[in-house]
């Protein structure tokens, strides 16, 4: 009796929890009282609906919120909902998400221009309300289907995903076998050397399923960030410290640490992901060079980290480009990893309410600084 009301229990919970997600809804248009009208009748039939009024305030908040639907008007200030469809569409992570234009604007073959833009729909003003109503449940049905359906962790190339996963594989399990076999062939110094190549290959594994599931999250929305997380930038540097030091022997020569103790306002986990991500990226394309890291409180409100490098550095071209998943000329630099760690620090960052910035120079190298609220 008491496995099936735990099983009835469970099945409630599980119902409440699907009746309470919200379908996502980025609303952009600089008519306030149409804006206002759209949020009230779409928040009314249950979605999540988010308004801004130009395509510039709407790419500043996508930096970390990804909705389920976007519907835009096409003449705005500041920046129009073309330039904002385009930009938009160069994103991985929005790239396929519907995209409905509203305009008053008249002009010949408008709707022809926009749907080979690569919008989803096009709706003039003005317009039934029921019908955007009937268009927006529509397009966020096959859209939730497509995710189901076709949804991947990675969104990058998937045989750089594939050789991760083998490389880290091919450190662990021929060794393993090496040691169940003919561990007598060994002395104890070998087969410490043999642990310390399992221990490095798991943590890479590690470190690759972390981020892509760290990736999912952001894409589902679900990136948790409590109020009043707390850590000491000190306790974070020295921990990252000792587990690059495990991937570079010579790390402790190539990194100066200049680091004023600090309550940051970040979780210790996020802040751990942050600093190793970048600072390991410094080391990875600075090659033999020295990489500084600077950290010291900023106006009282934030913690100013600076990360600079003297390695191969980003084009203008390529710095516009960063994104998930994303990776320049990974062979000819024999890059490990999938592209995801700059691009997730970013995020994260911004989520806590914090500032991203980076400068780069081809072949000169990097400046990263980051700004932590306190």
């Amino acid at each position: 009796m008491e496995k099936v009301l735990v099983k009835r229990e469970l099945k409630i919970k599980i119902t409440l929890h699907v009746i309470m997600i919200k379908n996502k809804i980025l609303l952009i248009d600089d008519d306030l009282t149409l804006r206002e009208t759209i949020h009230e009748v779409f928040s009314i039939k249950n979605y999540d609906v988010v308004s801004v009024s130009n395509g510039q305030e709407a790419l500043d908040l996508l930096d970390n919120w990804i909705p389920d639907l976007i519907i835009c008007d096409i003449m705005m200030p500041v920046m129009d909902g073309f330039l904002f469809h385009e930009t938009v569409k160069e994103v991985k992570s929005l790239s396929a998400v519907p995209f409905i234009f509203l305009t008053a604007k008249k002009e010949y073959n408008l709707m022809r221009k926009c749907l080979l833009m690569g919008a989803d729909d096009f709706l003039n003003k003005p317009f039934v309300i029921s019908v955007l109503i009937n268009l927006v449940e529509t397009k966020i049905d096959r859209f939730k289907k497509i995710k189901t359906n076709y949804n991947n962790l990675y969104v990058g190339e998937k045989k750089y995903l594939v050789h991760e996963i083998n490389t880290a594989l091919n450190g662990i399990l021929p060794i393993i076998n090496i040691l169940r076999d003919d561990r007598r062939d060994f002395n104890k110094e070998k087969i410490n050397e043999l642990h310390d190549i399992i221990k490095l290959s798991g943590d890479r594994l590690n470190r690759t399923m972390s981020n892509l599931f760290l990736y999912q999250n952001f894409i589902d929305n679900e990136l948790e960030f409590l109020e009043n997380s707390e850590s000491k930038i000190v306790k974070s540097i020295s921990k990252v410290k000792v587990e690059i030091q495990r991937l570079y022997e010579d790390s402790e020569e190539r990194i100066v640490f200049k680091i004023k103790e600090a309550d940051i306002k970040i979780s210790q986990k996020y802040l751990d992901f942050i600093l190793f991500e970048l600072i390991e990226n410094a080391l990875k394309f600075s090659f033999r060079s020295t990489v500084v890291v600077t950290g010291v409180p900023f106006e009282d409100r934030y913690y100013k980290v600076v990360i600079q490098d003297s390695g191969i550095g980003f084009s203008e071209d390529e710095l516009k480009k960063i994104d998930a998943g994303k990776q320049f000329n990974r062979e000819i630099r024999e890059q490990q990893g999938l592209g995801l760690g700059l691009f997730l620090s970013k995020t994260i960052l911004k989520k806590s309410k914090g500032v991203f910035s980076i400068t780069s120079t081809e072949n000169k190298g990097t400046e990263i600084t980051l700004f932590f609220p306190m």
